[in-house]
């Protein structure tokens, strides 16, 4: 191999290698990537009303974007199901198998409805949106946030 041909080939292998870490540091950060890619991995909800978190746990969904798989927590009950997605739809099947724990005081119900309603998603500022005919029904994100207690009385 001549000077110029390994020069250039570990130029290359340079220029690969940094596109990988960007990419992989883009993902542990909960940057958004291009496409889907972006949406896999885990989102804790960002709970916007006391009820939210209503049984002591947050929300959280793990989305499996290779085989179209979600998992998580519905703040009370464990849930799988699957999805379609594209680069700002998506669509949960309306079969969302979950745990039967009794949680007093959460509407799960509704939780599981908000989520089948759903019709698209974007990634904004490492927060994901999801939606439902444009508007907005909650906010993710990859950081865990703690649910204030509530007094009671």
């Amino acid at each position: 191999m001549t000077n110029t041909k390994i020069k250039s080939f570990i130029l290359i292998s340079l220029g690969f290698a940094l596109l990988l870490s960007l990419r992989v540091s883009a993902q542990q950060k909960g940057n958004a990537l291009p496409g889907k890619a972006g949406l896999g991995g885990k989102w804790y909800l960002e709970p916007v009303l006391p009820s939210d978190t209503a049984a002591g746990r947050v929300p959280f969904i793990i989305f499996d974007v290779a085989h179209g798989h979600f998992s998580g927590n519905t703040g009370c009950n464990s849930m799988r199901g699957g999805f379609k997605a594209t680069d700002s739809s998506i669509v949960f099947d309306e079969q969302v198998i979950s745990t039967k724990m009794m949680c007093v005081g959460y509407n799960e119900d509704a939780f599981l409805k908000n989520l089948i309603r759903c019709d698209g998603y974007k990634i904004q500022n490492g927060r994901l949106i999801l939606t439902v005919e444009g508007g907005e029904i909650s906010r993710w994100t990859r950081n865990l946030t703690k649910p204030k207690k509530i007094l009671r009385t």
